[in-house]
């Protein structure tokens, strides 16, 4: 599968073209309802896989960090509150006052080692396109030792009230940090966003958006799954809704560093949220 280029150049964010597949190791934070009254029951879904499908469940031993944000205010659910079924990790919350919502996961990191032949196609089937090139120009490595963390949030309403909250940097290392309230987004509208690895913003970094359900297809009929841009000097992108459903935008940040337990690391980050 194959994610296809923004059919809307918009404000300062660079388009390009696309060559990478779909991922299949992604993970994402889920409402099982964007639009909730308060004082109200729900629960969140943490899916590891696709935005579609989750292929496993998340440990809470792999949880670094657990937010609940709402009103100015955040809390930390207690593992007690997570429960797994289906390959799907579920998080029981419940809504105080009216407001917009914020949810966030974020790993503790892992390391995983893999042949020259295994990074290579994982760089081409999870779109990480950069770390992809210069790797087959420069690699003197016989096998590549990666350590890779995700941070994740999700965005929805509690009754009518709108509030800032969807602004609120939780801390990550990476974070995808959304412009306007998506509430209050219809379609056609364009969103913009802001990716700060580190609290700094980073330029030029490959992002990928789409929404729940989304199937194309390319001029020679391969499947597209989703819209790539880059960032700009400031870490800014734009794209438009282009209709009503479930979106996220999604990103792996990956560098080579000098460590003696890792080769590369990688930040994963994805934000998911929903228009009417």
């Amino acid at each position: 599968m194959k994610k296809f280029l923004l059919n809307a150049v918009i404000c300062s964010s660079i388009i390009v073209a696309s060559t990478g597949p779909a991922s299949a190791h992604e993970m994402f934070l889920k409402a099982n309802d964007y639009t909730l009254a308060p004082n109200t029951n729900s629960f969140l879904q943490l899916f590891t896989g696709t935005f579609d499908k989750s292929a496993n469940s998340v440990g809470r031993d792999r949880m670094n960090d657990v937010s609940f944000v709402h009103n100015g205010t955040t809390t930390h659910p207690s593992n007690d509150q997570w429960f797994d079924s289906n390959n799907i990790s579920f998080l029981n919350i419940k809504t105080a006052e009216a407001g917009t919502y914020v949810a966030g996961v974020s790993t503790n990191a892992a390391t995983i080692t893999l042949s020259i032949e295994d990074f290579t196609g994982y760089l081409k089937h999870d779109g990480i396109l950069d770390t992809l090139k210069d790797f087959e120009k420069n690699n003197t490595l016989k096998q590549v030792r990666e350590r890779y963390s995700k941070h994740v949030r999700t965005i929805f309403q509690v009754g009518d009230t709108r509030t800032d909250d969807y602004k609120k940097n939780l801390g990550y290392p990476i974070e995808i940090l959304v412009n306007e309230n998506p509430t209050d987004l219809n379609v056609n509208d364009d969103l913009g966003f802001q990716v700060l690895f580190e609290g700094k913003p980073i330029a030029s970094q490959l992002v990928y958006v789409s929404y729940e359900g989304f199937h194309g297809h390319d001029t020679s009929g391969g499947h597209l799954n989703a819209y790539k841009l880059r960032t700009d000097a400031n870490g800014r992108a734009t794209f438009k809704i282009q209709k009503p459903g479930n979106w996220y935008i999604s990103l792996i940040h990956m560098e080579k560093i000098t460590d003696p337990d890792a080769d590369y690391q990688s930040d994963w980050g994805t934000v998911t949220f929903q228009v009417k």
